[in-house]
């Protein structure tokens, strides 16, 4: 007739294994877990043994641990204390470990102190530890043992400044004052007064000499057609 037995569903529900919480196990959640609490000390694993209608629990032990409780030490490399400074000893296998070291030291047994652990180097520059000595890789701005000399870009041969440009040192920098006829971060660019052009409101630049040029406003405008030079605009020059 199409309709599901009853019994169907009996067999549905007990086939279905049931997925208990931490504190209970069985087919049916039923029995108390006798891992909740953990008896199993020193980072053991504990995990639920049926036995019929009853439940025991079995300890998995870290290495270096072992008995019913994981509480009993077994020999193994840890067991001497090998790592130095406050450094924290894993066991690789009961004859091998290795040590985990705290900031500021490092080796096998964290028996060397970190010579970059203060962090020495200035200004930008990576540490390199050697064995108890660090060397300083220094940004290209700065100099010596530890990159806190400035580098006096200007005392360089040739100047860094083209084209009868000023070199200026600057802590960790340089600039160039440059000639009126030139621009650009190193003076390497002729300057060209209409370009771009500085004149406002539609007004039009003529340029009248290398550094010099005319805004022709547009008809109407009530500003004054004047002459500039580069150094007008720096600030430095005169108006004509």
């Amino acid at each position: 007739n199409g309709l599901l037995r009853p019994d169907f569903f009996l067999w549905l529900l007990l086939s279905r294994r049931s997925v208990c919480p931490s504190d209970y196990v069985g087919s049916r959640c039923q029995y108390p877990s006798p891992c909740s609490p953990s008896p199993c000390r020193n980072g053991g694993e504990c995990r639920a043994v049926s036995h019929g209608n009853t439940f025991d629990f079995h300890c998995a032990c870290r290495l270096g641990f072992s008995d019913r409780l994981c509480l009993t030490p077994t020999n193994h490399a840890c067991m001497s204390s090998p790592c130095r400074n406050g450094g924290t000893c894993d066991l690789i296998s009961l004859t091998a470990y290795r040590c985990r070291c705290p900031p500021g030291w490092s080796g096998k047994t964290c028996q060397l102190a970190n010579p970059c652990a203060s962090n020495p180097c200035a200004n930008g520059g990576q540490c390199s530890a050697f064995d108890s000595h660090y060397i300083c890789t220094c940004p290209p701005t700065f100099h010596g043992q530890t990159c806190k000399q400035d580098v006096n870009e200007c005392a360089q041969t040739p100047s860094p400044c083209r084209n009868g440009g000023v070199c200026v040192n600057e802590v960790g920098s340089y600039h160039c004052r440059c000639p009126q006829e030139y621009t650009g971060q190193h003076c390497e660019t002729p300057y060209m007064p209409c370009s771009p052009s500085p004149c406002q409101n539609g007004g039009t630049c003529v340029q009248k000499g290398d550094t010099t040029y005319d805004c022709s406003c547009l008809p109407g405008d009530k500003t004054f057609n004047i002459i500039f030079t580069h150094e007008t605009i720096t600030g430095h020059g005169k108006k004509y």
